[in-house]
């Protein structure tokens, strides 16, 4: 059995275990929740950088997001690190702002087409 073999079984065992125990759902919350952070901190420098217009923070779903973004450190810790450690009030926030947020993009980030 090669080294990497051996890792995709131990991979594969501990995801098994994972789903067996029924903690997949609670894990595909947080990676979703990294995702999120992911995309708000890379908008976030694309607007500092000028290539990128952000929406207005009026609303609460711009403002969950942008707000539990901005305290990740992720020098620190990784984005699904940061969201383990977010109390499930924060997590569900997070969670349930981040389409509205994302769809706020959705004229603001449309390439310019062109006519047919």
């Amino acid at each position: 059995m090669t080294v990497s073999t051996r890792t995709q079984s131990a991979a594969l065992a501990r995801t098994l275990e994972e789903i067996a125990a029924g903690g997949l759902a609670a894990r595909i919350r947080l990676e979703l929740a990294a995702r999120v952070l992911v995309t708000a901190r890379r908008a976030a420098e694309l607007a500092a950088s000028g290539a990128l217009r952000l929406p207005p923070v009026t609303s609460g779903s711009a403002q969950a997001v942008t707000e539990i973004a901005r305290h990740w450190d992720a020098s620190a810790v990784t984005a699904f690190e940061y969201a383990e450690t977010l109390p499930e009030a924060a997590l569900e926030r997070l969670l349930r702002a981040a389409p509205a947020w994302a769809a706020a993009f959705a004229g603001l980030t449309a390439p310019d087409r062109l006519a047919a």
